[in-house]
C-alpha cells in the first residue's frame, strides 16, 4: 500500500510557526478576461487578443486553425494589478523581478475610509481641490508597528472597482504625510486597491512615488480586495512573471493569520 505524503509549508516567524496548508489563501488580484471588462485609468486602452496569423495559419482554432495562439495587448500600469519598481520612475538596470521576493513576505491588511482633502491638515505637492485622500491620521488609526508589507483597501469596497473608469471617477490618493509615515513604518512593499498612490494628474511629478522609492522596494496597485478577508496580519506573495521592465501584471496571494 502506497502512503501518501502530506506536502506543508512551513512559516516561522516572531518566534511562532504557522503551517500555510491549514490556512485559506485569497488572491488579491482582477482576473485579465481580455474582454474590456477592465478598470480603466490614464485613458487606458482595454487589454485584447488577436490570433497569430502567418501563410496557411490562423492561431484561433473557432476560426479553423489547428491550435490557439494569441498576441496579448495590455497597458500594465493602468489596466490592472500590477506591481512596479523605481524603474517606474528612474532608469536603472534593476527590474521589478529584482525586486519581488520569491518566498512569503509578514504583512498587514487594513481598511480605511478616504476623507475628503478639506478634512485634514495634511499637504501634497500640488495644491488640493475636492480630492478624496488617505491621510495619515486613518493610517495612524490602523497600524502602529513597523511590518514589511502593508496592504490597503479603500472603503466602500465594491465590485464595480473591476470596471472602474477612474477618469470619469477619480481615485482617492495619499498625503505627503501619510507616505512619509509608510517610510517610517520602514514598509517595503505598498499594495494598494486604487489605481495610483499620486493624484493622477499631478503634472507628472509623482511625488509620492519619489517619495516611497528613497526606501520601498515595490508598488502594487489596482488590487480587489474581497470583504471575506477581514483585515490581519498574515503572509503575502507577490507572483510577477521574469519581465525585464519596471513592471510586470502581478497576482498577490495573501494568507491571512
Amino acid at each position: 500500500m502506497t502512503q501518501k505524503t502530506k506536502l506543508s509549508t512551513i512559516i516561522k516567524y516572531d518566534n511562532k510557526a504557522y503551517d500555510l496548508e491549514e490556512i485559506q489563501s485569497f488572491d488579491l488580484s482582477f482576473k485579465n478576461k481580455f474582454n474590456g471588462e477592465n478598470p480603466t485609468f490614464f485613458n487606458s486602452k482595454p487589454s485584447s487578443l488577436a490570433p497569430v496569423k502567418a501563410e496557411n495559419f490562423i492561431g484561433d482554432i473557432s476560426k479553423g486553425g489547428s491550435c490557439n495562439v494569441n498576441i496579448a495587448t495590455l497597458d500594465i500600469h493602468c489596466s490592472g494589478t500590477h506591481t512596479e519598481c523605481i524603474s517606474h520612475i528612474k532608469d536603472g538596470e534593476n527590474k521589478v523581478v529584482d525586486f519581488c521576493p520569491e518566498g512569503f513576505i509578514p504583512s498587514k491588511l487594513i481598511s480605511v475610509f478616504p476623507e475628503k482633502s478639506s478634512n485634514t491638515t495634511d499637504s501634497y505637492h500640488v495644491p488640493l481641490t475636492v480630492d478624496l485622500v488617505i491621510s495619515k491620521e486613518l493610517l495612524v488609526q490602523k497600524i502602529k508597528d513597523p511590518i514589511d508589507s502593508l496592504i490597503i483597501r479603500t472603503l466602500p469596497n465594491s465590485s464595480y472597482k473591476s470596471t472602474q473608469n477612474y477618469d470619469k471617477n477619480p481615485a482617492p490618493f495619499f498625503t505627503t504625510e501619510a507616505i512619509n509615515y509608510i517610510n517610517e513604518l520602514s514598509i517595503k512593499h505598498l499594495l494598494v486597491d486604487i489605481p495610483s498612490i499620486d493624484k493622477a494628474n499631478d503634472n507628472g511629478l509623482l511625488g509620492n512615488h519619489h517619495s516611497f522609492f528613497i526606501k520601498g522596494k515595490t508598488i502594487s496597485e489596482l488590487l480587489y480586495i474581497p470583504n471575506s478577508l477581514k483585515d490581519s496580519f498574515g503572509f503575502l506573495q507577490i507572483q510577477v512573471p521574469n519581465w525585464n521592465l519596471d513592471a510586470a501584471p502581478s497576482r498577490p496571494i495573501f494568507y491571512p493569520i
